[in-house]
């Protein structure tokens, strides 16, 4: 396995204007919102408003005024405060979200995939905020490679300048195609509060289809937790 450092860039796509980063209330967050639709499915995944109690990150289904049915997901701190964001895609297959700590550092990310794209929110100032860069671009990162820009997204640590575990974006390429010779582009994402900035990157290589370094690429997880195994999904 060799390491060739790259220069790249991810795939990012706007929906919608976001908000600044914003610092906790100590007291946690005050109770109110909409709470979870019934029938959504829920997993307590600790504390992300910083009042030292879990909080539950949740998938479900609403209706709008007119009928259709719509894809949110939400979290409810332990105080009863509820913050949700409607997730549109075209996607049939089911959202499922996973909440992380990146960089290891007691931030919260919230992953939401919808099987084709990975949206990137954190839980801040009481409400779920996309993750955006300096322009105010939400972050969407591709997925099977549909669009050419990746395969999945994990954590890890490139090393030095930006020594420590960071998010990172990942391209799985079998190159020749049918040869089980692959390349896996890693590529740092550097988390500040709602603020993501594209880092280094670089190139492993592999040899086997079941490689962990090509079969990692073809998910989302970060450490020990996948989100297959630790996300909640879409009922």
């Amino acid at each position: 396995m060799r390491r060739v450092l790259l220069v790249v860039s991810l795939l990012v796509t706007a929906w919608v204007s976001v908000p600044a980063a914003r610092s906790f209330a100590a007291a946690g967050c005050t109770p109110g919102g909409t709470p979870p639709p019934a029938g959504a499915a829920q997993r307590q995944v600790g504390d992300l408003d910083g009042d030292g109690g879990p909080d539950t990150l949740w998938v479900g289904l609403i209706r709008d005024g007119s009928g259709s049915t719509l894809r949110v997901v939400g979290i409810t701190a332990a105080s009863g405060a509820n913050s949700d964001v409607q997730i549109s895609s075209a996607s049939p297959l089911p959202l499922t979200a996973m909440a992380i700590d990146a960089q290891n550092d007691g931030g919260n990310q919230i992953i939401v995939s919808d099987g084709r794209s990975a949206r990137l929110y954190t839980f801040a100032e009481c409400q779920l905020q996309a993750l955006a860069d300096s322009e105010g671009t939400p972050f969407v990162f591709d997925l099977h490679n549909l669009r050419g820009h990746g395969t999945g997204v994990g954590c890890s640590d490139l090393g030095p300048p930006s020594v420590g575990r960071h998010l990172i974006g990942l391209q799985a390429l079998e190159n020749p195609p049918n040869t089980g010779q692959w390349t896996v582009r890693r590529t740092e994402i550097d988390l500040y509060g709602t603020l993501a900035k594209i880092g280094q990157s670089d190139t492993l290589t592999a040899t086997s289809t079941q490689d962990p370094v090509v079969t990692s690429a073809q998910t989302i997880s970060c450490g020990d937790l996948t989100i297959s195994k630790d996300g909640v999904q879409q009922p």
